[in-house]
């Protein structure tokens, strides 16, 4: 019986040792290099931002996105239908971004724990190394040879009973671990090439997208004079007005005069008497792909809207069909828009970096506002979320005073926010 242990153990501990020096060369290395990367807690937004800054188009994809434009026939209601389409595909590509975003700092998170879970055996792992090492140059003798050899093989027996199977465990459990690390590391791979190809796709409905803007802005060709006039208008209205609720007053007082006024704002004023923006409660959609952070009422009442994290460059679509009552820069909002939804409701956007929007431009829910920027708007520095991320402010504003969105957002949007005003 002494014989057949001692040789089954002799055989055994060589096994033992090359199985755990091999996992112990190929992988042990890389425990600090993932480790390292962990120690990024931004390491998926870093990873976004690499393929953002090289992704391109090709000229064949170039020339094709502008064919489909060019094929389109060009009238009002043709290009808005593809624009508001081009704004939701482009959107449903942000939203896609954000998923993979977060799916993949959950994997660096698991990474993270198997990592901690090696290198807190660390030293259980050397011993284990060392012992069988030792036991590998000096094995037991397999064979009762002489007298004097009995007692150290019943010795040597009796060690190996409890020591190889301690080792085998302890090895096996190594393989587990490694295996875990390796099966993380293809998962994080795997989700980072799905990241990249949606950045693609979003790259080029953006591009489509601007194409499409570029058709629109060229039918409905404004005058010189009419754009200068829409400037010094924008100008003065903020240059009166010390704050939201004076601007809103005057936009009010001159919504209420439109019946005097041009073709155009007659017939805005037409149509915004056939909106019912109350009847839209639970359906509006966010204006940008993105993250509540703050919502009406918080900081003790402080807050008079929602606030979403975007991402840079992200579309701003309208929420609602409605008439820009205001389009242009307006103290530390930045850029802002102020739409008129009918029934004495305004939906008020800032933060953008870009508007695509004119004064008396009637919008399509859905119909691109403008862009986001690549870092937050000064009125949102104040913002106690912690975070330098680009950040679209909403308002929605019945006679002048601020209610809270909540009620139209789609279920399940809801989220936290603030303003300057």
């Amino acid at each position: 019986m002494s014989r057949l242990v001692i040789g089954d153990g002799a055989k055994i501990i060589p096994r033992l040792l090359a199985g755990a020096m091999v996992f112990c060369a190929l992988f042990y290395p890389a425990f600090k290099a993932f480790a390292d990367q962990d120690a990024n807690k931004e390491a998926a937004g870093k990873a976004l931002d690499d393929i953002r800054q090289t992704m391109t188009i090709s000229r064949q994809k170039m020339a094709e996105l502008a064919s489909q434009v060019d094929n389109l026939k060009k009238d009002q209601r043709t290009l808005t239908g593809e624009i508001v389409k081009a704004a939701k595909n482009e959107r449903e590509s942000s939203q896609k971004i954000a998923d993979s975003e977060a799916k993949l700092k959950e994997l660096l998170d698991e990474k993270s724990k198997v990592n901690q879970n090696l290198e807190s055996r660390r030293a259980e792992f050397s011993e284990v190394l060392a012992a069988l090492e030792r036991m590998g140059l000096n094995p037991p003798p397999a064979i009762l040879v002489e007298p004097d050899d009995a007692l150290k093989s019943v010795r040597s027996a009796a060690l190996l009973g409890t020591l190889v199977p301690e080792m085998r465990e302890k090895t096996l459990a190594l393989s587990a671990s490694l295996k875990d690390l390796t099966k993380v590391q293809n998962a994080i791979q795997a989700e980072h090439e799905k990241m990249k190809s949606e950045v693609q796709l979003q790259v080029e409905q953006q591009r489509r997208l601007a194409l499409l803007l570029e058709e629109k802005a060229k039918l409905q060709k404004t005058s010189e004079s009419e754009l200068t006039t829409q400037r010094k208008t924008v100008q003065e209205l903020s240059e009166k007005a010390k704050s939201l609720e004076d601007l809103i007053a005057e936009l009010d007082r001159q919504s209420r005069q439109a019946t005097t006024g041009s073709d155009t704002t007659v017939e805005n004023a037409g149509l915004l008497q056939n909106l019912d923006f109350e009847a839209k409660k639970g359906s509006l959609m966010l204006p940008a792909a993105g993250k509540l952070v703050q919502k009406f009422g918080a900081n003790n009442g402080a807050a008079l809207g929602d606030t979403v994290e975007t991402q840079p460059g992200a579309i701003v679509t309208a929420p609602a069909d409605g008439v820009v009552a205001y389009a242009g820069p307006f103290r530390s909002y930045g850029e802002l828009v102020i739409l008129d939804t009918g029934q004495n409701y305004h939906i008020l956007l800032a933060g953008m970096d870009k508007i695509y929007v004119a004064q008396g431009q009637f919008l399509l829910s859905g119909e691109p506002v403008g862009t986001m920027g690549s870092q937050q708007i000064a009125s949102a520095a104040s913002l106690d979320i912690g975070k330098s991320t680009p950040m679209l402010y909403i308002e929605f504003r019945k006679q002048g005073k601020p209610v809270s969105p909540a009620p139209w957002w789609v279920a399940g949007k809801s989220g936290r926010n603030q303003n300057d005003s």
